[in-house]
Formats: C-alpha cells, structure tokens, sequence
C-alpha cells in the first residue's frame, strides 16, 4: 500500500451552475441580390456588429447594393449587446420560397438554440400576403414536429399604412409582421423608404426575458453600459436612432389617433411611437398573426410556453425507457415512482419559478397508469403568467 491515506474527487453540481441561456440566440435571414456574390448556404454566428463587418458586411455594404443588412445586424446588438445573432443570406426574395426549400428545414434543425427567426425582403416588390404568413406558420410547425421549439418569425412588413387589414383571422400564431420604421433610415436612399426594423425588433426581444413584453418601457436585465437608466428605450439621441417613429409606408405614428394605434395592434402589428409627454420611443407589443382570444396572441406567451415545454421535455428524456416498480397488489405505477416523475418534471419549471419568468406551475401524473411501449405515461402539467400591465387609469381628485 502506499501513503495515499484520503483521496478527493472534485465533484460537479455543487454551486449549482447551469449552462448559459440560449433565451438571446436569433437569426437573421435577408434578401440580397445574387450580384453581392454571398454564400447563400452558410450559417454566420455573430457576437458583435465587428464580427459582421470582418465579413465585409459594412454601412459600405448596404450602400453598394442598396439593402440593409449591416443596419438591421447592428440595431440587434446595440440593443442585446450580449446577444447572439445567427446571420442567412438568401438569393430567395420571399420568406414563402426560402422557408419551404428542404435545405432550410435541414439549416435550422441544426441550429435548434435558434429562439426567433427574422426575415429581411429588402425590396418593395414583395407584398406580405397570407400565403407569405401561412408558409412562415408551417415551417415553424415542421419544427415543432421534430421537437424544435421555434418562439416564432417576425416578417418585414414593407409598406404597410394606417389602412392595413387585420392578420387576426389567420391560424398563425408565431408569426409576427413588423411595421414599426425609423425615418433617419428611411431618409437616407430610396431604396429604404418602405423598409421595417426586423434588426430592432429581434434585439428587443433578445434583451428580454421571454416572459417580457416587448414594447415594455423598462426591462428587467439590462446591459451594463444602460443599468443606471430608469427605462429602455429604442431611442438614442446620441446616434440619431428613433427620435421619432413612422409606419413602414412613412406615416409619422404621432399623426395617428389613438383608436387608429388601437387597431393597428388588434388587428396583429409591431409598430413604434412614444408616449404623450414622455421621452423616448417603443414598441407596441408583439401581437401576432391569431385571434385575440387565443392563449398565443403574443409573443411573450409564445415564449413561455416554449421554454417550459422545452424545459419538460429535457428533463424527462433522461428517464425514457427507464425501469420503474409497480405496485405489487395493483400492477399499475407505484406512487413512489410517480412522486420521483413528477419532481424531476417540476425542476425546470421551479427555475422559471425562481427566475420570475412565471408566477407558478403544477405538474401532476395521474395515479393508475400502467405504461408500457404502447401506452405512454400521462402527464399533466401547466403554468401560471404573470401579469403585464398595459394601461394605469387612476382616480384622482383634490381634496
């Protein structure tokens, strides 16, 4: 024997670390003409606007060809500076055409941490129709077949004015159209007049939390060079950024009423504009392309439900084709087993718990199963929302 005596074995689990969040992990997908000559097949993963213009995507870039590429890449990281953006080129000018090439699916059933897809048209040729919502809708449900869990696809919707129909009566419920235009951008060539700040949306939803809406004035984690800052807003006055807003057919948003704002919304927009008497400009929200009275009219359900789902899923997979007792007298389950299920089905949901992502959940497996390779184990599970608030109304009265 040697003097060995005690051996330690460093252990793993003890501060109970995890592996970063992928909640800030998007994709930017835009149209640029064959005569840029990009490689239309390669996944670029971006970390900084730096990383884009060692490519050669520069403000140089979009002017040459007149696109905006560099401008969406960095709005997304001005905004989510700790952000991750997964760059596509394409030579197809609709996301009908791009989403529905077998390369695509094969693309993007690879880059699973992808949480949204933005799409960039670049040209005021293309029109969002119905069938351009409906191909993004059934793309995402591909996914979601496989066990992706996409939070959706945001659609650059060029030109777009107050007179818009509404997208409510469509069964789409990840997509969503964005509108939302800065006129400093719009100004600076023609070819930008009618474009949408997809780039600008991503980012916001990137510094969220998925709980969080995205036309929220404060936000609940911000980056560092902002944490002194009492809001969040797309604005900067330094850069010349969103001192104003425009719809993307250039209708100043101050010139609408507020019930013309109202139904923008209601019939399933994303546009920009300011608060009476308050600086700064923000986002309305993020409706999406489904009825109003469903549980997935917004982005931020959209992204909750997916979270936990996902969260679910990993955390039983380990216990798929496991071997569990049965209840001697009865045959089914024994409730022991049930009760080790069910905790290991609840931890990712304590997480988002403990997180503030929700304000509560129940995972229950029904007693008296007996499952088998036929007969899947029944789990019932559900999460409570938070409460967003949209409007203060105070009574107010001098006594």
């Amino acid at each position: 024997m040697s003097f060995t005596g005690v051996t330690i074995n460093p252990g793993q689990g003890g501060l109970n670390r995890s592996n970063p969040s992928t909640d800030g992990i998007m994709s930017l997908v835009a149209f640029v003409p064959d005569a840029a000559g990009n490689d239309f097949q390669t996944v670029y993963v971006l970390n900084s606007v730096k990383a884009a213009e060692e490519l050669g995507i520069d403000a140089a870039f979009d002017a040459n060809n007149a696109v905006l590429l560099h401008y969406h890449i960095s709005e997304f990281f001005r905004l989510a500076p700790d952000g991750t953006l997964k760059l596509v080129l394409t030579d197809q000018a609709t996301a009908a055409a791009f989403f529905a090439m077998d390369a695509v699916k094969a693309l993007f059933r690879q880059n699973t941490d992808v949480k949204r897809i933005g799409f960039v048209y670049n040209s005021d040729d293309v029109v969002v129709l119905a069938t351009e919502i409906a191909a993004c809708q059934t793309f995402i449900n591909g996914l979601f077949a496989d066990k992706i869990y996409l939070n959706g696809i945001y659609l650059e919707g060029r030109n777009v004015s107050k007179a818009a129909v509404t997208r409510r009566t469509l069964d789409c419920g990840k997509v969503s159209l964005v509108i939302a235009q800065d006129p400093a951008i719009a100004v600076i060539d023609p070819a930008y007049a009618k474009y949408a700040a997809v780039g600008t949306v991503l980012g916001s939803r990137a510094v969220r939390k998925v709980n969080e809406n995205l036309g929220s004035v404060d936000i609940i984690k911000k980056p560092s060079s902002k944490k002194g800052n009492e809001t969040y807003p797309l604005t900067d006055t330094l850069l010349g950024l969103w001192l104003t807003a425009c719809l993307s057919d250039g209708t100043p948003v101050s010139t609408l009423s507020q019930v013309e704002q109202n139904q923008l919304t209601a019939f399933g927009y994303t546009y920009a504009g300011t608060f009476q008497g308050f600086a700064g400009v923000y986002f309305n929200g993020e409706p999406t392309c489904i009825a109003l009275s469903s549980d997935y009219s917004t982005g931020e359900n959209n992204g909750v439900w997916d979270k936990a789902a996902l969260g679910i899923r990993n955390a039983l997979l380990p216990k798929v084709r496991g071997w569990f007792q049965r209840d001697a007298g009865t045959g089914k389950l024994r409730s022991t087993a049930i009760t080790d299920l069910q905790n290991v089905g609840k931890k990712p949901l304590q997480k988002m718990l403990v997180a503030e992502e929700i304000s509560g959940y129940d995972l229950l497996i029904p007693a008296d199963q007996n499952p088998n390779d036929q007969t899947p184990l029944i789990v019932k599970a559900s999460v409570t929302l938070g409460a967003i608030i949209h409007t203060f109304e105070v009574d107010l009265s001098l006594v």
